[in-house]
């Protein structure tokens, strides 16, 4: 396209020029600016000029407090952020979060003073997952933020909270990766492909485990080998080791299992027994690791299992 605009123009100058004419150039304005051809070297047509973006200002992150007819002020510590942004004279700003979606608002910034209006796309759980938009408005500091919604189950608040994110809400998440099983410590490893384990963060600091279905092949003994989902809640956090634990020998969690092929055929509900311990830790690359030796019912083998996973996009 522009190689004809160029020929256009070249035969077009060289027209004028011949005729010793003049260049007439209706602007969208409605104005007329006029020029003599001998005084025309050259036409170029030149990109229009990229929008210049939003400078991002300040990052921070937090928790949330939520209050609604379902929720009296509910602690969600799941790395809520706020961004704030200038886009020339106007300030913005931009809400985050795994659980509570994203929010875009304009706002007006007087000395520790932050107010504004703007959107909110909030994702319903039980309505597959599909994001809808709300008016929403902001007001509060930047150490705590009110985000009113009042079209949300009968008018919802969300407080945000300046805080340095916890370990828990820096583990918590949904993860996808694989176990590896042993069996007596001699026989295995066993694998088992596409896990998905789910973190979720307590007030207390504590998190909450839960394991999906694993499926295993030609385990010694039990041959096919099936094991239910099952939650340990309140792993504590050990700060030295930077990692979560808990021995849930005695918290009476129940798994299925379920065996054929082997030498023993099982398909029942047995109590985890001592002892059955889960230990929990985050690397600085986002890749969770999962310990967890137990033994399920009166088995004469303890079961070893390492998960690695990274958070599910």
């Amino acid at each position: 396209m522009k190689k004809i605009f160029t020929l256009v123009i070249v035969s077009l100058l060289s027209a004028l020029a011949v005729q010793a004419q003049s260049l007439k150039v209706t602007k969208t304005d409605g104005s007329v600016v006029t020029y003599n051809a001998s005084d025309i070297s050259k036409i170029e047509f030149l990109p229009s000029e990229t929008p210049s973006q939003p400078k991002l200002i300040h990052e921070f992150a937090g928790y949330l407090t939520v209050k609604n007819r379902v929720f009296d002020n509910k602690r969600f510590d799941t790395g809520a952020k706020i961004k704030v942004l200038q886009d020339g004279a106007k300030f913005l700003a931009e809400f985050s979060d795994t659980q509570w979606g994203t929010g875009s608002f304009v706002i007006t910034m007087d000395k520790h003073a932050i107010n504004g209006t703007g959107k909110m796309k909030i994702a319903n759980p039980n309505g597959g997952g599909i994001a809808k938009e709300y008016d929403a408005t902001m007001s509060g500091s930047m150490r705590e933020i009110k985000i009113s919604i009042p079209s949300l189950m009968g008018g919802t608040d969300i407080t945000w909270h300046y805080a340095e994110a916890s370990a828990a809400s820096k583990v918590a998440g949904n993860y996808t990766g694989t176990t590896s099983l042993k069996v007596g410590g001699v026989f295995g490893p066993f694998t088992s492909a596409t896990v998905e384990y789910k973190v979720t963060a307590n007030e207390d600091g504590s998190i909450n485990v839960t394991a999906s279905e694993e499926k295993y092949t030609g385990v010694t003994v039990a041959g096919n080998l099936t094991l239910g989902t099952y939650t340990v809640k309140n792993l504590a956090y050990d700060k030295a080791t930077n990692s979560f634990s808990r021995d849930y020998s005695e918290d009476g969690i129940k798994v299925h299992f379920k065996s054929n092929g082997g030498s023993m055929n099982k398909d029942e509900n047995y109590e985890f027994g001592k002892t059955s311990k889960m230990t929990v830790t985050l690397a600085k690359d986002g890749t969770l690791t999962i310990t967890n030796n137990y033994k399920i019912g009166a088995m004469p083998f303890p079961i070893s299992a390492t998960y690695t996973g990274k958070k599910a996009k």
